[in-house]
Parts: C-alpha cells; sequence; structure tokens
C-alpha cells in the first residue's frame, strides 16, 4: 500500500509555484497533493542524444521536489515515439534515430539523469509496450479527438506551413501517442517544459476518453543560456550535467548578469525569500559577481559534493580572477617549432574540435606566455616552461 505523503501546506505552494509558467490546473494539483495519496508522476523523453544540461535540470528538480513528499515518478523511454519524433521546438523535419542509438543513447541518459532525480522512487517504463500493440482501429481513435487546426495553431508547424516546408502527417502523431503514454500508465501529474504544452494537454484531453481522470500538467519554464536564448544543445549554449566541477563552474560565471537570480531559482533550491535579498542587495548596488559565485558553487555542490565546489571556487579564483596559474596542468611532451593550432591540438586532444580551437584563437582567446595570438598558423617555439592558456581555465604547459 503507497505510503503517505507529506501535505505540509507551505511546501506545496512553493512546489506549485517556483520555476513554473503554467499549471492544468493549478487549485486540481493543489487539492490531489493534499488528499496525502502518493501521486503518479510522469516524465516522457526521446532520448535522440546521449547529454543532458542544466536546461533539462529545471523539470528534473521538479520532480525531485514532488519526490521528496514522498511521490512516485515513472520516465518513459520513447523507444516508439523517438521513430516520430518530437517537433514542438523545431521548425523543419527532424532526422531519425536508430533503435541502436536510442538504446546507446538511454544507458547515459539514465546515468546523468539519476544525478538530479531520486532513483529509489523512479520507474522506467519504455512506451513502445503499449503503442506497438495498437491496432489501426486505436490509432484512428485517438486521431478522432484532435483536428488539423489545432495541430496546425502550434507555432513550428505554423512557420513551417506559411513557407510550405513539409510537415509529415507522421508529425501529428507524435501528441497523439504522448497522450496515450499517459492513458497507459493512468498518470496523475506529468511534466515538460513551455515548448511541451500541447503535448501534455493531448494528456489531458485523451484520458476522460477511456474514463481516467485527467492528469495535472505542470509547464516549467525555460533556462537562458549564456546568449540570451533558451538552453538547448542544437544551440551549442549549454551547460552539460556531466561537465567537470572546473567547466560547470566556470561556465556558471560566464552567463549575463541579468539571469542569475533566474539561475538561482530554477537549478537551485535555496530558500526564495533568500534570493529576493539578494536581488534587493544588486538593486541597491552590490556586486553581482559575488552572488553569480554563490550560484556556482551550489550547483557544483550539489552534483559534485560541497568539498568539491568550494575548491573548485577557490582554483577560480586564484586563476581567473587573480590572474595566478593553476597547480594542475595540462603537460604537452612536444619538441622544437609549430603553429599554435598544432600545438593547441597535441593539449587538447579530441577534448576539443579543431574547429573550436581554431575560433577561440581568432577570437583572442588563447595565450602563449600572457601574450595573446590571433593566428592559428602563427609559428610558436614551444619551450620547456612555456604556458599556454585556453580560454579562461584550461591551461597546458610545454615539458
Amino acid at each position: 500500500m503507497p505510503k503517505a505523503t507529506n501535505t505540509d501546506s507551505k511546501k506545496i505552494d512553493e512546489i506549485l509555484t517556483r520555476g513554473v509558467h503554467e499549471i492544468f490546473t493549478k487549485e486540481e494539483l493543489r487539492k490531489k497533493l493534499k488528499s496525502g495519496r502518493q501521486l503518479h508522476l510522469k516524465l516522457g523523453t526521446d532520448v535522440t542524444g546521449p547529454n543532458l544540461h542544466l536546461g533539462h535540470t529545471v523539470v528534473h528538480r521538479k520532480l525531485r521536489d514532488f519526490q521528496e513528499l514522498g511521490h512516485k515518478v515513472t520516465l518513459i523511454i520513447g523507444d516508439f515515439t523517438t521513430l516520430v519524433g518530437d517537433h514542438s521546438d523545431k521548425v523543419d523535419m527532424r532526422e531519425e534515430t536508430s533503435a541502436a542509438e536510442i538504446a546507446q543513447n538511454e544507458e547515459t541518459y539514465k546515468e546523468q539523469f539519476f544525478k538530479t532525480v531520486i532513483e529509489a522512487q523512479t520507474e522506467i517504463r519504455h512506451n513502445s509496450e503499449w503503442l506497438q500493440k495498437l491496432n489501426f482501429n486505436d490509432v484512428i481513435g485517438l486521431a478522432k479527438q484532435f483536428t488539423i487546426a489545432q495541430m496546425l495553431e502550434r507555432d513550428t508547424f505554423m512557420q513551417r506551413f506559411k513557407k510550405k516546408n513539409p510537415i509529415g502527417l507522421d508529425e501529428f502523431m507524435y501528441p497523439l501517442m504522448q497522450g496515450y503514454d499517459s492513458v497507459a500508465l493512468e498518470c496523475d501529474v506529468e511534466f515538460g517544459g513551455t515548448e511541451q504544452t500541447f503535448n501534455l494537454l493531448a494528456g489531458r484531453k485523451i484520458m476522460p476518453v477511456f474514463g481516467l481522470q485527467p492528469q495535472s500538467a505542470v509547464v516549467m519554464r525555460l533556462l537562458t543560456g549564456n546568449d540570451g536564448r533558451p538552453m538547448g544543445k542544437s544551440l551549442k549554449n549549454f551547460i552539460p550535467v556531466n561537465d567537470t566541477p572546473n567547466d560547470m563552474f566556470g561556465k556558471i560565471m560566464s552567463i549575463v548578469d541579468d539571469v542569475i537570480f533566474e539561475y538561482f531559482e530554477l537549478v537551485t533550491r535555496v530558500p526564495m525569500e533568500e534570493i529576493a535579498e539578494m536581488k534587493s542587495e544588486v538593486k541597491h548596488g552590490a556586486n553581482p559577481m559575488e552572488f553569480k559565485k554563490r550560484l556556482a558553487k551550489e550547483v557544483v555542490s550539489f552534483y559534485h559534493g560541497e568539498n568539491v565546489a568550494a575548491e573548485t571556487q577557490a582554483r577560480f579564483e586564484r586563476t581567473v580572477q587573480m590572474k595566478e596559474l593553476p597547480d594542475e596542468m595540462i603537460v604537452v611532451d612536444v619538441q622544437g617549432n609549430s603553429t599554435l593550432f598544432d600545438t593547441l591540438k597535441l593539449a587538447l586532444g579530441e577534448s576539443v574540435s579543431s574547429s573550436e580551437i581554431k575560433r577561440t584563437i581568432r577570437q583572442g582567446g588563447v595565450e602563449v606566455n600572457g601574450i595573446r595570438i590571433t593566428d592559428p598558423t602563427e609559428m610558436i617555439e614551444n619551450k620547456s616552461g612555456d604556458v599556454l592558456k585556453f580560454g579562461k581555465r584550461v591551461f597546458a604547459k610545454i615539458k
């Protein structure tokens, strides 16, 4: 028998507001949470790539909030829906992902997912379990619940329609399949970002057709990347969950000051009262840098531990703020003259692409013994003890 859950009104109020864009409907979900019944939470994902980033963790943190009240999560791996592809945030047809790629991506996804979400209170299912069993009559029955006009109201579809770009009929099937996932598992609540609103509401629409109470839908705000756009892998403006502590700390320190408190709200659990106080201090002249360092330390602490976060902050302050050389550097065993690019490629290996190395050099992000060089083809002597700085946080020393 499911255990009783925490029904503390203050905790519930914060869960229903922190980082939330919209809830369908808030009062309905509040009643479910106050009932004391363990709720069945659902998050669906198509594992089209191996990496998760902080933008994904906005929803994952919310799942954890519910878990800490005693509720359970089902993570649905969309091994079947991935074959169609979700076009909620796409303005062109998405490339297909093979079954082998899905299986490979799933393993890395789960490892990263459970850095945020409590594994003991999570079940993993694959939607091929039920979607493969539907016959053509079943699909027609689901399709009758929506009109073409409703589908075209979605911004990404309308953009393509107006430009006369192709829209596959299979793409209209995606929200039907996601909605049916909720029927198959009889979910109480489903979660997603703002680009998922239509798909979340599809579940609310389809469930009553099968005699089920409609699920509540929690729509979370999207995290801003370092370029002012929503964080995303395709935009290359993301901070990976699997980043090293130094890279994670440094990338958070590179975000613009305007989004510091958005990050505090969405990817930490620093109390909202404290966040309001920090905002007030900045408004009255405090240096945002100190709060940004606290933000970076909070995030690194969550994913790597408090001791590592403290060491990472100290290293950042020494190497970036006080311009000291770090104790640990990449050692490059190279003899004689070579181009700056060749030396850096040897130092960085496959961790950084050739195009990114060249771009960083041209943009003034590389120094040799403190002297900035902007030509990848410039010859350097590679003397023992020379120090190369790549970006803000990577140092290499010639052996």
